[in-house]
């Protein structure tokens, strides 16, 4: 296989993978995402631990 073919056959597969992720996937609903800064606690927006600010306590 020369290194043309295997560029050739890389970019195919890439674009085949983008292509059926597309479309057979959902889009994704931003009003059911996680809060952005929780990093996964899922209670980031009540004040835990890893959603800290200045002035979080008031």
């Amino acid at each position: 296989m020369s290194r043309r073919s295997g560029i050739m056959i890389a970019l195919v597969f890439a674009v085949a993978v983008v292509g059926l992720d597309w479309s057979l996937g959902v889009p994704p609903d931003p009003y059911r995402a996680p809060d952005p800064m929780a990093f996964g606690s899922m209670s980031g927006a009540s004040g835990a631990i890893c959603s800290f600010a200045p002035g979080a306590n008031e």
